[in-house]
């Protein structure tokens, strides 16, 4: 299964080093990068920065001490070993202090140097993580997740890929499963078994984004607490596919986007179905546009799950009908007989691209003044002449485009699905 770390648009803090100069940098100019840090202690995580700015060609100590100056609640020591610098105190937990070989190391991109950390030049995208444990003593595993298993079974298996080492000290690698750690998934605790596994008793929803945390420690008699197996970020989520959209499917990243966003939700939560091949109608379609506008618009089982995001379509005046059914489209007694009738309305292109581009209006954090020249589509008459004007909008801001080789073709009349339309949320988004 495809992975991917960073799917979901959320808001982060952004650090802007003032003192990056400071680092021992060894290209010319001032050009930028942005790398990940994070900084895992003995039970919790001490830092976590997602996106840091630096200058290109710094190394992990220029990165370690423009943090240190910068946030008062760090206090880190780097000290001098002959095979460079390495970190040897962070807040007074130092070196040794557990016994045996403790002390602090770093991994990069989920792999550990060999050079310290002076000598390593990070780069675009890096992701560091500097971490207390024992490595070479009790030993310290790095979690891989296995969803193979999820859906089928309710079972997520946890291995780590180990260095040991022979009598030359040459490495040797070993797929291992993580026993007997403590895993949290969505605030439920669970331990993995002999074979690294834990099992969800209730598979229903099953697909979709869920919380994840892994933890041990050295315990029992004689044993010196420290971590073995280093923790997950602390905004790290699972993605489980949901069962009919495939690795492989055109539209497999941006029905997770939507779902990560709280845009759409399955359709079938018993058994892990999205449905991505099914026509949208217009209720499905102002409910997730409610959505985007913020609009507490939750699909549920419950009685007049459509009331919000219908209230908030009248209330905005985004209607799409025939002049002489508008008046009775605003005037309707029952959300429930309105319901009824535009459940039965299926969504075509334009329809989409005219109540987006509305909604994107109604938010009003969005570039509205994007036009393309459409003029020349081999379909262009076929457009609503008041909806030529969203048209226009949505293929310059990239969410819709030719659907033939040789010539614009809009297709305002095709009737989309919920996938086509995760699509161009996700093209316009990304």
């Amino acid at each position: 299964m495809r992975k991917m770390k960073k799917i979901i648009a959320v808001a982060v803090a952004v650090l802007m080093l003032a003192g990056m100069t400071a680092m021992a940098a060894t290209a010319a100019g001032n050009d930028k990068i942005s790398i990940s840090l994070r900084i895992e202690g003995l039970e919790k995580t001490l830092y976590y920065n997602d996106k840091i700015e630096a200058a290109a060609g710094s190394a992990v100590t220029g990165l370690l001490t423009a943090v240190n100056e910068m946030e008062s609640t760090l206090e880190i020591t780097i000290a001098e070993a002959a095979f460079g610098s390495y970190v040897s105190d962070i807040n007074g937990l130092a070196e040794f202090a557990h016994g045996g070989m403790s002390g602090w190391s770093y991994r990069v991109n989920d792999e550990s140097p060999t050079v310290g950390i002076d000598q390593f030049i990070i780069t675009d995208g890096d992701e560091i993580v500097v971490f207390y444990g024992d490595p070479f003593g009790v030993g310290m595993q790095y979690p891989i997740t296995d969803l193979a298993r999820a859906l089928s079974d309710g079972i997520i298996a946890f291995t780590s890929i180990d260095t040991t080492y022979d009598e030359d000290w040459n490495p040797i690698l070993e797929e291992n499963p993580v026993v007997a750690a403590t895993v949290t998934f969505d605030g439920v605790m669970y331990i993995t078994d002999v074979n690294g596994e834990i099992t969800i008793d209730d598979k229903a929803g099953m697909a979709g984004f869920h919380t994840l945390q892994i933890e041990r420690f050295d315990e029992g008699d004689g044993g010196s607490g420290i971590p073995t197996v280093l923790r997950l970020a602390p905004d790290h989520v699972l993605y489980i596919q949901f069962a009919d959209t495939p690795d492989d499917a055109w539209y497999e990243l941006a029905v997770m986007y939507c779902v990560g966003e709280g845009y759409f939700v399955g359709v079938d939560k018993a058994n892990n179905l999205f449905a991505p091949l099914d026509k949208m109608n217009m209720v499905q379609l102002f409910t997730v546009l409610a959505r985007i506008a913020g609009v507490d618009a939750a699909l549920t089982t419950g009685a007049q799950w459509y009331r919000a995001p219908l209230e908030w379509a009248i209330e905005n005046d985004l209607i799409i009908m025939p002049e002489d059914e508008q008046a009775a489209w605003k005037t309707y007694d029952s959300i429930g007989e309105l319901s009824v009738l535009l459940s039965n309305m299926t969504v075509a292109r334009e329809n989409f691209i005219y109540l987006f581009y509305r909604t994107a209006a109604i938010v009003g954090s969005y570039d509205m003044t994007l036009r393309a020249d459409i003029t020349n589509a081999v379909d262009y008459d076929d457009i609503y002449e008041d909806i030529r004007e969203a048209v226009s909008w949505a293929v310059a801001a990239g969410i819709i485009k030719g659907t033939s080789d040789n010539a614009l073709t809009i297709e305002p009349a095709f009737e989309v699905n919920r996938a086509t339309v995760c699509q161009m949320l996700f093209n316009y988004y990304s």
